[in-house]
């Protein structure tokens, strides 16, 4: 009797002990999944839908003048915000600015993720999709990236803090979407140029030995396009636009600088001047009237505001 009550008790226990162990698997699977949810939700930007197709109607004006006002210029804006931020930021020995700099950062990246997000770009032309995605994910890492420093460097300030922001792993890769972002869209004012004028090709990839010989018989799409690209590979983060760096490489070239200077490639040209910071905004728009009355270029703020 005794035994058979032992053998009972030990089933019941073992069924017990089987249910709980099943119970607590159920537990962390089901606590497993809604962290994967979670995160999954949480970085949904990072997701791409797939790109369209393109055809004949891919490209128009009217898709590069929509891209241009509601997601190039509130991302550039953002940028040039960025800049001076981190540069105040540099210069300032307070730890209130600081922090007054960095919260600003973090709301203007949400503000203007938020702004793009919102805005429908046609599948048609998928080269601008992918822009729009590029700028997304970099604005929240820039936003993600803040909120990263500010849990590593407890009470750094000043250029400390400035370079901990520059350095941080989220920061070089919301930098590096960006530059690939502007680098579609340039590509996409390509396509259309192609389209509008013969000789031009629709692709171009930047080659390290231009000369400035055969850099000068591009046109200006093809001479931004492979600015862009020289962005990409260099990480040159900055305000001013391809237009402005291609400018002041025909200016340099233009007027024998460049080889009273013994510079014979576009690199060795483009070395010299972000070294010394000699680009700056608004040098396209300097030099349009000397260098490119004649090209083909579509009505873009950026290219027809003096």
């Amino acid at each position: 009797m005794i035994r058979k009550n032992n053998a009972k008790f030990e089933m019941l226990f073992l069924l017990g002990f089987l249910a709980t162990l099943i119970i607590a698997f159920g537990t962390f699977f089901l606590g497993l999944n809604i962290g994967i949810d979670k995160t999954e939700a949480k970085y949904a930007y990072l997701q791409t839908a797939p790109p369209g197709e393109e055809n004949e109607n891919s490209y128009q004006q009217q898709d590069l003048v929509t891209f241009y006002y509601v997601v190039f210029q509130p991302y550039q804006q953002f940028k040039e915000d960025y800049l001076t931020l981190v540069d105040e930021m540099s210069r300032s020995t307070s730890k209130s600015v600081s922090a007054d700099a960095m919260k600003e950062i973090r709301e203007k990246a949400k503000a203007g993720y938020e702004q793009i997000a919102a805005q429908s770009i046609a599948d048609s032309s998928p080269l601008l999709k992918e822009a729009q995605t590029d700028y997304l994910k970099s604005l929240k890492l820039f936003s993600d990236s803040i909120d990263q420093v500010k849990a590593k460097t407890g009470s750094k300030k000043g250029a400390e803090l400035a370079k901990a922001v520059t350095q941080d792993e989220f920061t070089v890769s919301a930098k590096s979407f960006g530059l690939q972002a502007q680098k579609k869209y340039y590509s996409s004012i390509l396509k259309w140029t192609a389209k509008t004028k013969n000789g031009i090709p629709a692709d171009y990839t930047y080659k390290n030995n231009i000369s400035t010989k055969e850099w000068s018989g591009y046109s200006l799409a093809v001479k931004n396009k492979a600015i862009t690209d020289m962005m990409v590979n260099e990480q040159l983060y900055v305000s001013y636009l391809p237009q402005d760096l291609t400018s002041k490489i025909d200016q340099l070239i233009s007027s024998g600088k460049s080889d009273a200077l013994k510079l014979t490639s576009v690199a060795s040209i483009v070395k010299v001047l972000t070294e010394t910071d000699a680009v700056k905004n608004k040098e396209f728009a300097k030099w349009k009237s000397t260098y490119y009355a004649s090209e083909s270029l579509p009505e873009l703020p950026f290219f027809t505001e003096d």
